[in-house]
């Protein structure tokens, strides 16, 4: 728990001494991660420990609209940059290793950002 509070915390601190949005690819990355973590601690809060497999019965997941709007931003932020799908799409995956779970779902979701194909 703290080593994901102070993960989050110090790429907090980096991307807000940057400009007001993200200036190259690797930026859009690294924002990226952080919306990642944030939509992970959202849902293993919710969520606690429950097993995937009632999780997926139960319908939805929460903090998932939120997320998504982020990350189109982010994607059109990327977009702007001339940043292709491929590459955001590695750049994230070399990053997801900074991602911290402590459930299932969360491993989960964190195995799909390392999996290099968003």
């Amino acid at each position: 728990m703290v080593r994901r509070t102070a993960t989050v915390v110090l790429l907090a601190v980096f991307l807000s001494a940057c400009s007001s949005g993200p200036a190259t690819c690797e930026e859009v990355a690294d924002e990226f991660v952080v919306v990642a973590q944030d939509l992970i601690d959202d849902v293993e809060a919710q969520l606690g420990d429950q097993s995937i497999d009632s999780i997926l019965d139960g319908g939805e997941l929460p903090s998932l609209d939120a997320f998504t709007e982020q990350a189109d931003q982010l994607r059109d932020q990327g977009r702007e940059l001339e940043c292709s799908g491929e590459l955001m799409d590695a750049l994230v995956s070399e990053r997801a290793s900074l991602l911290v779970a402590e459930t299932p779902i969360g491993d989960l979701i964190v195995e799909f950002f390392s999996s290099g194909e968003l």
